[in-house]
């Protein structure tokens, strides 16, 4: 097929240029706005747990579609500075003056008009109120913006936080990081690349070929939210892992294209070498990484599966690029690719083989493979030393820039605010019968009853316990609630209660708590309440709110996790063996990698969990892993690492094949690939570099730990252990079962060089 192809490239080159120009603009007009199409909402909840239904029978049964805004004020210079003062008081007032008209509001909750003390700051400085906005199809995201438009003030500081301003600031600030990592990492590459082929030509092809990438990604990734809800993260990823394979690939075509053009013969000979060696090896790498990232489509959330489509897309659009519209170029420049050449460096394009220092480099680690093996065994050792005391947490407001408004009002609650209440436990309940009746309220209060008796409850909120905040629940009986709910007509409470917690046979429970919402005690607490039997008249009850969310999210990772990692090592196994024919090399490459990110993961450890070069990276340390960035960098670098495996290892057998000497043919493949791999580490080095500099520290995390593993994989693992471990297994390196060897026979997937090996000589 390559070969066919390189003789279509090599006869028809304006034609596939044409063609893509034409793609590629339709393209970019078409994923402009790609941004804006991209849910707010990242997709974590687990299908079908009890925080997920808690959280749909509120929308559906319940018709609580909305989410609070919290609005914070403060006095500017020259009013009084006490929320309880007149002056301060109007202020407030008139800014909210309006919003109950606004149609995208459905409620409204002010210190001033509910005399609610966990409204107003412990030292009275500070007030908020509570918005809540419909969410409609935009999650809420036009409400909010309209929202923020309309409050403003010129006597008190307004600031706008909660989920929803979390996720809006966020969508805001990885627009700029991505725009900003691209701009810089562009310029970067170019001068990068100009150093590496020694000629501006060539080092603007890879470049292209980025560009292109970047373009229809975008495109695709539009394309696929006409079907499905994709996270507003997956332009991150999609930019990320897109330009810098794309620049990988380019660097490898272009860099075995020159060497075969050095070497000399037909241009459409020197095309179709060029497409059935590194073109060949781009393609199966391509397979492999985007099967590594594929399988995220296995858990649950659906977060996991738009990166695991947003990662496909990139690596799918940088492989074609690369080898459909990288040759063309080629096709079409031949020779000239070689121009405006840089003095100095366009002597480095061919190196004689057997010689040069990487062979002699290649040459000592394998003659002192024990040593090497064992040292390098040790270092990454000690790297992933930090794992041991992992510990898995949500991201929240401190993953964002201390700049973010949402943050600072944020940390303004926690300091602040300490008795506001605003995380509880909220439990969708569903009675025999409509809520107000004498069984189902029996049911209820039993259940509230229970509720308030656990341990680190300070309160319960329902049909059941209609108090005040600072007074103890269970204050009338229960025979004054039914006979309340009898005569809602006379009891004005009893209205608003069923107005504010019921519908039909459904009903809402708000349960309020002294621990930390993210702590594990308030994580054990909902495990109390979720062992609660239930209670006569009751037919369901479901557990919501954060700590429930947090319960069901690191469950999820515990129980699916474990079945991704095996569903990428012996996809990367198989993958492997096709293009080998080798069994032990794949198992060696498969482990060598899962020790190599346990490194990664614990400098990641030591870094954003531990707080070291915090100040340096400018971000605030959680004291936990965020167990999503983790699983993304897995199911990434892991994908990455044998990107870089693949064209080492089809170098040292394309060699093996013509020398049939195993060491020879180890240090004439790191001598020829050695190079280009490091060059390629460093390429998509500064391009993860780049978007590790965001302010979210999402990005900020992805993008180092992916740099990490690039980093380790590039040196320790490729050019130390790869080595060595291939020297002392020997003859061992190429051997398969016959009925497996037959399967790869069959195949033939691996990479040949035709012009090195005539068909006749083919075994």
């Amino acid at each position: 097929m390559f070969e066919l192809l390189g003789r279509l490239l090599c006869r028809f080159p304006w034609l596939f240029v044409a063609i893509a120009t034409v793609v590629v603009g339709l393209a970019a007009g078409f994923g402009a706005d790609v941004v804006r199409h991209l849910t707010l909402a990242p997709g974590w909840d687990v299908p079908d747990s009890g925080s997920e239904l808690a959280l749909k029978h509120l929308r559906d049964r319940l018709g609580k579609d909305e989410t609070p805004v919290i609005v914070l004020f403060r006095a500017k210079p020259g009013i009084p500075a006490k929320v309880d003062d007149p002056a301060f008081r109007d202020a407030v007032e008139a800014a909210l003056a309006g919003i109950g008209n606004n149609s995208d509001v459905s409620g409204v909750q002010s210190y001033y008009g509910s005399g609610d003390s966990r409204l107003r700051s412990a030292n009275g400085d500070l007030t908020y109120a509570l918005i809540k906005l419909k969410l409609a199809a935009d999650e809420g995201m036009g409400a909010y913006q309209r929202l923020r438009t309309q409050l403003h003030s010129e006597q008190v500081d307004i600031e706008l936080g909660g989920e929803l301003a979390t996720y809006v600031d966020v969508r805001e600030q990885l627009a700029k990081d991505i725009l900003n990592a691209e701009v810089v990492s562009f310029i970067l590459l170019a001068v990068l690349l100009v150093w590496v082929f020694g000629s501006v030509v060539a080092a603007a092809l890879p470049l292209v070929i980025g560009g292109v990438t970047i373009v229809l990604s975008a495109a695709l990734l539009k394309f696929f939210t006409l079907f499905t809800d994709v996270s507003v993260y997956a332009a991150n990823v999609v930019s990320m892992l897109g330009l810098g394979l794309a620049i990988d690939y380019g660097l490898f075509i272009v860099s075995r294209y020159r060497e075969e053009l050095a070497r000399g013969g037909s241009p459409e000979l020197i095309l179709q070498t060029t497409l059935f060696t590194a073109g060949r090896t781009v393609a199966y790498s391509g397979l492999t990484v985007a099967a590594s990232l594929f399988c995220l489509l296995l858990m649950p959330q659906r977060f996991f599966q738009n990166m695991g489509l947003a990662g496909g897309i990139s690596v799918a659009s940088a492989m074609i690029t690369s080898v459909l519209l990288l040759p063309a170029l080629l096709a079409l420049l031949g020779p000239r690719v070689n121009r405006l050449a840089l003095p100095g460096l366009a002597k480095r394009v061919v190196c004689e083989e057997g010689s040069g220092g990487w062979y002699r480099f290649s040459q000592f680690v394998m003659r002192h493979a024990v040593v090497v093996l064992i040292g390098s065994f040790l270092l990454l050792g000690a790297m992933g030393l930090p794992v041991l005391h992992m510990e898995v947490g949500p991201s929240d407001s401190k993953s964002l820039p201390t700049s973010a408004e949402s943050r600072r009002v944020q940390e303004t609650l926690d300091r602040d605010f300490r008795h506001a209440e605003l995380s509880p436990l909220v439990l969708a309940v569903r009675a025999t019968g409509p809520a107000q009746t004498a069984p189902s309220l029996a049911g209820l209060h039993e259940l509230t009853q229970r509720i308030q008796a656990l341990p680190g409850v300070t309160r319960v909120a329902g049909l059941t316990s209609l108090t005040e905040p600072n007074n103890q629940a269970g204050a009338l009986s229960l025979a004054d609630y039914q006979l309340m709910y009898e005569f809602p007509d006379q009891f004005p409470v009893a209205q608003l209660g069923l107005q504010e917690y019921a519908k039909g046979p459904d009903s809402l429970i708000f349960v309020y708590y002294q621990p930390v919402p993210t702590s594990q005690e308030a994580r054990d607490l909902v495990r109390q309440v979720r062992a609660i039997s239930l209670p006569t008249g009751l037919e369901e009850v479901q557990v919501g709110g954060f700590p429930a969310f947090h319960l069901d999210y690191v469950q999820s990772l515990r129980d699916w996790v474990p079945w991704v990692i095996l569903a990428i090592v012996c996809v990367i196994f198989v993958l492997l063996f096709l293009m080998l024919g080798s069994v032990l090399v794949p198992l060696k490459a498969v482990l060598t990698n899962l020790f190599s990110l346990s490194a990664t993961f614990g400098i990641l450890v030591w870094i954003f969990q531990d707080g070291n070069l915090s100040g340096l990276l400018n971000f605030t340390p959680q004291g936990s892993m965020d167990g999503t960035i983790l699983v993304l960098i897995f199911a990434s670098a892991f994908g990455l690492s044998i990107d870089y495996e693949v064209f080492l290892l089809s170098r040292v057998k394309e060699m093996c094949v013509a020398t049939g000497d195993n060491m020879r043919a180890v240090a004439s493949g790191i001598q020829k690939s050695g190079p280009i791999i490091t060059s390629a580490a460093l390429l998509i080095g500064i391009v993860l570099g780049t978007f590790a500099m965001g302010e979210v520290v999402f990005m900020k995390a992805m993008g180092l730990g992916l740099l990490l593993s690039v980093f380790v994989d590039a040196t320790l693992v490729r050019m130390l252990l790869v080595p060595a471990s291939l020297r002392l297994l020997g003859r061992l390196n190429w051997w398969a079962p016959k009925p497996l060897l037959m399967i790869y026979e069959r195949f033939h997937l691996s990479e040949v060089d035709p012009r090195m090996f005539p068909p006749k000589d083919k075994q």
